[in-house]
């Protein structure tokens, strides 16, 4: 499919009932915070944040395991709920869906994927095309319309797609301890537990940084009866180091005390970096300049002509290093600081809320924009954008 020939429209989104400010989730843990760690946490840039499930579980130290076939299936159960409001929204029968696509991270289940449960819940046809797309985390949006693409064909092709960002599952488990959390600076190199500690200080930051959320969409072909976003040119980029996919990553380990597997994950103190050299390459890539050297004023003239820059939430640092580096203005990236501060990292679904909020809600808005994916890969995507 050519660019701008495709659209999306309906874009909905949802959050779980348990919202923490910053303030609450420090009252709940006490002293287990020292006082570097709480001026870490406040340098995040995040004031409040939804869960998937009730924070105060997660930190309970009487060794209670925590299964998700215990509470019912909340993950898919807002995905349902987003994806009904999505069609009632555009005033869709979902008999006429053609096909329904869901993204996610965690889930209610290790199998089956979402899109069946999604499928079911909803109750569309037993017959209708579902897939599974996974571990594309903060690029999902991207990458979803980039399948898109490929899958619309026919005027009345109507692909629903469904994202789901809820991975609090993954980070709050490993406050399940008594231990308290410290800096990396205030971590002796020769302490036993050193590998420990550390692994806490990342998940308690991951705590404090990310949120659930749940997006929906409709993709067809650009027509005039739905209002929406049309969609342009795509480029990525993975892996520029053969290595680079470690630099942030998610991994199941075994844990030889509960003896029970557990998510280690991992963030290299140069994502930032990472991040902008990517995007500084993608971007030339997207205006065919590949084999040219980079050059700050061809970029920032590009940049001068986007009426929203939507940059994923990865960070508060992370969206001052992109306004920075190609001198944003205030009004060009207000939403991606807004969702940060709303709604924390949301993986998959912050591309959805800033977006949202920069388009869908301002009906006085036209023109072009960028949406900026940085995914774990380690990877970038740009996705060029026009409302009329």
């Amino acid at each position: 499919m050519n660019d701008y020939e495709i659209m999306i429209s309906g874009l909905t989104r949802e959050y779980p009932e348990y919202k923490y400010s910053t303030k609450e989730m420090i009252d709940l843990l006490g002293n287990k915070l020292t006082d570097k760690v709480k001026e870490n946490i406040l340098q995040l840039g995040v004031e409040n944040r939804f869960f998937i499930r009730p924070f105060e579980r997660y930190i309970k130290s009487d060794g209670e395991r925590i299964k998700s076939n215990s509470d019912g299936e909340p993950i898919s159960d807002l995905c349902t709920k987003t994806a009904e409001k999505c069609l009632q929204n555009l005033g869709i029968n979902k008999n006429d869906i053609t096909c329904v696509v869901a993204a996610f991270e965690d889930n209610d289940f290790l199998s089956p994927g979402l899109s069946s449960i999604i499928l079911t819940k909803m109750g569309l046809s037993k017959f209708l095309p579902h897939y599974n797309i996974q571990g594309m985390a903060c690029s999902t949006l991207p990458k979803l319309l980039e399948l898109g693409k490929n899958l619309i064909h026919n005027d009345n092709d109507k692909i629903l797609f469904v994202i789901s960002g809820c991975n609090s599952g993954w980070y709050l488990p490993h406050l399940k301890n008594n231990m308290s959390v410290k800096n990396p600076k205030e971590i002796n190199s020769e302490q036993y537990d050193r590998e420990q500690q550390l692994s806490k200080w990342v998940s308690t930051m991951f705590s404090f940084l990310f949120g659930d959320g749940v997006a929906a969409f409709v993709m067809t072909k650009t027509n005039s009866d739905n209002y929406g976003v049309k969609i342009g040119k795509i480029t990525h980029a993975v892996n520029f180091d053969n290595s680079d996919y470690r630099k942030a990553c998610v991994r199941l380990v075994g844990n030889s005390s509960s003896h029970m597997y557990e998510h280690e994950l991992t963030a290299g103190s140069d994502i930032l970096q990472r991040s902008l050299d990517y995007s500084k390459k993608v971007l030339f890539k997207s205006l065919n300049k590949q084999n040219e050297q980079y050059d700050n004023n061809i970029a920032e003239e590009f940049m001068s002509t986007q009426k929203k820059v939507m940059i994923h939430t990865g960070s508060l640092k992370i969206l001052d290093g992109f306004k920075n580096l190609y001198k944003l203005n205030d009004n060009q990236i207000k939403e991606s600081f807004d969702t940060l501060q709303e709604y924390g990292n949301l993986t998959g679904v912050s591309i959805p809320t800033v977006l949202d909020k920069a388009m869908f809600q301002n009906n006085s808005l036209s023109g072009k924009g960028l949406l900026i994916g940085i995914t774990m890969g380690f990877g970038l995507d740009i996705v060029e954008i026009e409302k009329d």
